[in-house]
């Protein structure tokens, strides 16, 4: 008889406990009610706040890409590298441009005869005076030549007994010509860094497109970030407004008296944490929200810092179309880092070329023309006749002679010239053997060193880019099934704190096993969340590392002129 007492009054306990708790009691003193609280407000969502309080941005994922590429200070300063390269191309082609000389001068001298053959007899000082103009016009050619044009005046006078043309006016034309035969024939040093800087704009390039595709991966990922903050906001906000209502609830069963004050204070100590909680992932979005900024802002006095940015879009859940094999051998056809690899391998083969060209003799053409001109006041001897008799008897010295083919200034001498009068000219080979050449040596073994170099870095390269393709593709897989699971725990959260609550209005539960399950609900969103946003970083990890994210973007790249 004891045992089945034993198992009867547990059981009839059991079910007249809702009877009991439903026994209407005395209505409990005011001091028993417990600490008067202050009426609580239901949160709004925080892009209504950002609304109601500030001017606000909606962005889409390809805004936000589209304001990054416009003003994002990363890709100014990556483009300015072109413009650099072209500069460089602009001056090493000044090597080609004519270079005209002018010079003008006056040379005055005095030096003491010592004999009669330096200024004549009876002139103790000889005294000349020159003036001069000369012109000269220099011009490198493509093939390695250079051509020199001259064309000098001057205008002399002296106080010698024996010059018979005083002043006299001279003038040179001349033409000289250098063109190397073996070594630097077309190959030339200029041509070499053309050739070099053309490849820096194409690798520039390459970098350019390649700081693109990080910078649109690194937008997009912020602005996900940025949907996570605020979405975790919203769950913690929505968890909020569930205390709210179960503090509600339990402020109405106190008046009633099916319930003890003391669990009033419990569920209000509940919504204060989830208060702190909203307000703490506040701060998280202010942080995704200004790093997300640093990518759109073209200065830091940009207007966007003053708004606030409210994304549009959430993650979505796309299924991979594409294989692994398929995926890295992408990646091993589109990424830059090969491409640019490959272009400085271009440039160690001509540095190859042009050094190994250098390690030959020097041979070169030499060849000159040159036409000369002079004229001036020609003097000579006359005799005269004196005495009338009609034949000449007197000898006279320094009588000007303007007969004479020389006589005259500027203009004569520059008919003489350019008459082509008298014309010298020089033809000849000038050869230069090097007995060693060291430092040709050393060019030549560190070309090959840098060659060798980028063989290796060319193969490390490609394993990176095996483990990037392979890792972003292998954590696809490893987010879709947390993403599943997380889907499932939120589910179940949702039927438990559902089924919480029927088990709380009919007396089987407690206040403090609805606000747990309510927490649950609150962190499997959030977790949910976490594995959504997740998911989709890693499909753009892998578009990324395929360099296929600007084309899934629908990005044209284009570069200035």
């Amino acid at each position: 008889m004891k045992s089945v007492k034993g198992i009867i009054l547990p059981i009839v306990f059991v079910f007249a406990l809702p009877f009991l708790r439903a026994v209407p009691q005395e209505k409990s003193a005011p001091d028993q009610e417990g600490p008067k609280m202050p009426e609580i407000d239901r949160p709004e969502s925080w892009a209504d706040r950002m609304r109601r309080e500030r001017p606000v941005r909606e962005l889409s994922v390809k805004d936000a890409i589209r304001l990054a590429l416009i003003n994002n200070l990363e890709i100014a300063i990556e483009d300015y590298n072109e413009d650099l390269n072209r500069q460089q191309i602009f001056g090493t082609r000044g090597f080609y441009d004519p270079r005209l000389q002018f010079e003008v001068g006056w040379a005055a001298t005095e030096n003491p005869a010592r004999s009669i053959l330096d200024a004549g007899r009876g002139i103790p000082v000889n005294t000349t005076n020159r003036i001069y103009f000369d012109t000269s016009l220099v011009q490198n050619l493509p093939n390695g030549s250079s051509l020199t044009l001259n064309f000098n005046n001057n205008r002399f006078s002296t106080n010698s007994a024996f010059s018979f043309m005083n002043p006299s006016f001279g003038s040179n034309f001349a033409a000289s010509l250098r063109q190397p035969l073996l070594r630097g024939f077309r190959q030339t040093q200029t041509r070499r860094q053309l050739k070099l800087y053309n490849l820096d704009i194409e690798i520039s390039d390459s970098q350019f497109q390649q700081k693109v595709s990080e910078i649109v991966q690194q937008v997009q990922n912020q602005y996900w970030e940025l949907v996570f903050a605020i979405e975790s906001y919203e769950a913690i906000r929505k968890s909020m407004e569930l205390a709210i209502i179960q503090h509600e609830n339990n402020q109405k069963r106190v008046r009633i008296g099916v319930m003890a004050p003391i669990e009033v204070t419990a569920s209000r100590a509940e919504v204060a944490t989830r208060e702190q909680e909203m307000i703490q992932s506040e701060v998280q979005i202010i942080t995704s929200q200004n790093g997300l900024k640093r990518y759109l802002a073209p200065d830091p006095t940009a207007a966007i810092w003053n708004l606030t940015l409210i994304p549009t879009q959430l993650p979505r859940v796309q299924d991979l179309t594409i294989t692994l094999d398929e995926a890295i051998s992408r990646a091993m056809e589109r990424r830059p880092e090969l491409e640019q690899n490959r272009l400085e391998r271009e440039q160690v083969e001509v540095d190859r070329e042009y050094y190994q060209r250098e390690g030959r003799p020097t041979v070169d053409l030499v060849a000159s023309l040159t036409n000369t001109g002079r004229a001036g006041e020609v003097f000579g001897s006359e005799f005269v006749d004196t005495d009338g008799d009609g034949v000449p008897d007197t000898r006279l010295e320094n009588v000007p002679q303007p007969s004479n083919p020389f006589f005259g200034s500027f203009g004569k001498s520059w008919g003489q010239v350019f008459g082509f009068d008298y014309i010298n000219y020089t033809l000849g080979v000038s050869v230069e053997i090097p007995l060693r050449n060291r430092a040709n040596e050393a060019d030549r073994a560190r070309i090959l060193i840098q060659d060798r170099r980028l063989a290796s870095q060319l193969k490390n390269q490609q394993q990176m880019i095996i483990v990037e393709v392979r890792n972003a593709f292998e954590s696809i897989a490893t987010q879709r099934k947390r993403l599943q699971a997380a889907q499932v725990a939120r589910q179940l959260s949702e039927a438990q704190l559902e089924g919480e609550n029927k088990r709380f209005q009919a007396g089987l539960s407690t206040n403090f096993e609805v606000l747990r399950y309510q927490r649950d609900l609150s962190q499997s969103q959030v977790q949910e969340l976490r594995a959504r946003v997740d998911y989709q970083q890693a499909v753009t990890d892998l578009e990324t590392a395929m360099y296929t994210i600007v084309d899934s973007s629908d990005i044209v790249m284009a570069r200035r002129d």
